[in-house]
């Protein structure tokens, strides 16, 4: 069915409700942005042209002191194969996707922000959010200083971390070249070497608009993981290593963001209170999201954790349902002032919002709405449309839920593609950092299954000591599964508590033997005893910085 909506309200987007815009993203791509805020204090610095000049960039590296033996036909032929292989991710642009151009200069170093893209239009504004809520974190941490010197912090923090070898021109460029002394991985010399030959741009301030959540809980990790994982880390572990890892912590935590927002909004609405995700950032996680290591396609394990991809994906189809709920309700003129507030808390915000639902002034407001819907679709070619605004009008539920279902209807082909475009990108569906495997195209197929990658991520930060400080070298594996649940919300030898059949809690406890192999083939678990509490299992970072 095709409604057509008037102008002002053919729009879903609300990110005063939702801080991002959902839709695909990258974080690997991300990290670049994530780096250049870092490095250059929350500024940023585009060249989105130079995108498309990897041949001329190639020819003049190819022919600089730093190469010897590229600059002939064969040479170049290597060179273009290194650099495809390790050093940019290539792609197609344009409408026709004719066009070959760079995507982004993979993070083998904090200096992949010198070559001026991607743009950040892909990220959705999660690499805002990301920088914010890191220097929020900081600030908390480190009360007695203000805001600049948390920004210093982070620059120097993150130099240590993710730029070996690199040194910075004075701002507005921060130029970012070789120090030609210290010792770094070849890729990552290549990549350095490869990025001088792009022009430094000045940085300025953003111009995107940072929103700050009202979903609390669902945020602060996004901070408070990547500080405590740099603080643990920061000057030992592998650069590389420690992008890769931040790319899988991050993509997890951006792709639970919308969960626990969906969960949060969804009990206000029902309730009308405001649920601990929205009072508290330090609530537990609330999400039972059963991941599958036993890797047996169509095991009972397996199959319980698709269902709870299915049940997620019900989560975010019901989550569009309350944004547009919500949408609705801030058209009204009466609410306005309420966004006005800035005493009010972002949370206080959208519980006021949904409060002022059975005010006089914003029944009138939402009656008048669906009026005009109604008389923007009277000379309309689906012939369903008419009949099925007519039964909208004359519905006795309350008018915010007969809007909330026009809208929904008229905006949710793009509105659930979009909502689930961040779903799989999020979840890292098409990469070896994500919690999803399947096939794309395929949901039925979708499932929680961590790849190495993703799991080594997580027992780093379960090893580091919240709040900061030097990291724990081992932990009971019962701690592991306590941190692993009530901090990323992961489950992996029991049921989630509606799906606790008999069936379910013995395919769990085959996954917790499944997961104590997985740690075995890490090399950083050895069960010797079947007490849980002599089970050890030993942080991985800390068995590759000694092998280091």
């Amino acid at each position: 069915m095709k409604i057509e909506l008037p102008k002002d309200l053919r729009t879903f987007a609300f990110r005063e409700l939702t801080v991002i815009e959902p839709n695909d993203t990258d974080v690997e791509r991300m990290l670049t942005q994530i780096f250049e805020m870092a490095i250059k204090q929350g500024r940023t610095a585009g060249n989105v042209v130079a995108a498309k000049q990897y041949d001329e960039k190639r020819t003049s590296l190819a022919s600089t002191d730093h190469l010897v033996g590229f600059d002939d036909v064969r040479g170049r032929a290597v060179l273009d194969g290194w650099l495809r292989a390790s050093v940019v991710e290539m792609g197609r642009a344009g409408r026709t996707r004719a066009t070959e151009q760079m995507q982004y200069v993979r993070p083998r170093t904090v200096a992949v922000f010198r070559s001026g893209f991607p743009g950040r239009g892909r990220h959705r504004g999660a690499d805002l959010v990301v920088y914010r809520e890191l220097l929020r974190e900081v600030m908390a941490r480190r009360p007695d200083e203000g805001e600049g010197k948390a920004k210093v912090w982070i620059n120097e923090r993150f130099r240590a971390a993710f730029g070996p070898g690199v040194v910075f021109s004075d701002p507005p460029k921060w130029a970012a070249t070789y120090d030609g002394n210290a010792d770094v991985d070849i890729n990552a010399l290549l990549s350095l070497y490869f990025l001088e030959e792009f022009e430094a741009k000045s940085a300025a301030p953003g111009k995107d608009v940072a929103y700050d959540s009202p979903v609390p809980a669902a945020t602060r990790p996004l901070g408070t993981d990547v500080l405590d994982y740099i603080e643990a880390y920061g000057d030992r572990a592998p650069s590389l290593v420690m992008s890769q890892h931040l790319a899988a912590l991050i993509g997890l935590r951006l792709f639970q963001l919308p969960l626990r927002g969906a969960h949060a909004t969804r009990s206000l609405i029902e309730t009308g209170e405001l649920p601990a995700d929205m009072t508290d950032a330090a609530a537990a996680n609330p999400l039972e999201l059963y991941v599958d290591f036993t890797g047996e396609k169509g095991s009972r394990s397996d199959l319980l954790a698709r269902e709870c991809v299915q049940r997620d994906l019900d989560v975010t189809r019901q989550a569009f349902w309350d944004r547009m709920y919500c949408l609705s309700l801030r058209t009204a003129p009466a609410v306005r002032p309420i966004f006005d507030d800035n005493a009010l808390a972002p949370a206080e915000k959208i519980a006021q919002l949904v409060s002022a639902r059975s005010s006089g002034a914003v029944v009138a407001h939402l009656e008048y709405m669906l009026s005009l819907i109604q008389n923007e679709n009277v000379q309309t070619d689906d012939e369903d449309a008419p009949p099925f605004l007519s039964a909208m009008a004359a519905d006795p539920r309350p008018i915010t839920e007969r809007v909330a279902d026009v809208l929904v209807e008229a905006l949710k082909k793009r509105g659930y593609e979009n909502a689930f475009k961040w779903f799989w990108s999020t979840g890292g569906l098409e990469t070896d950092v994500g919690i999803l495997t399947g096939t794309k195209g395929v949901k039925s197929s979708w499932s929680y299954a961590p790849s190495d990658t993703l799991l080594a991520s997580l027992l780093s930060v379960a090893f580091a000591r919240q709040g900061g400080g030097a990291a724990q070298a081992e932990l009971t594996i019962e701690a592991v599964l306590a941190q692993f649940e009530r901090r990323f919300g992961l489950i992996v030898d029991r049921p989630p508590a509606a799906l606790a059949t008999a069936e379910n809690r013995a395919a769990a406890a085959k996954n917790f033997e499944a997961f104590k192999y997985r740690l075995q083939l890490l090399g950083v678990f050895d069960g010797l005893s079947d007490d849980l509490n002599a089970q050890r299992v030993r942080n991985p970072l800390i068995n590759l910085m000694e092998d280091e």
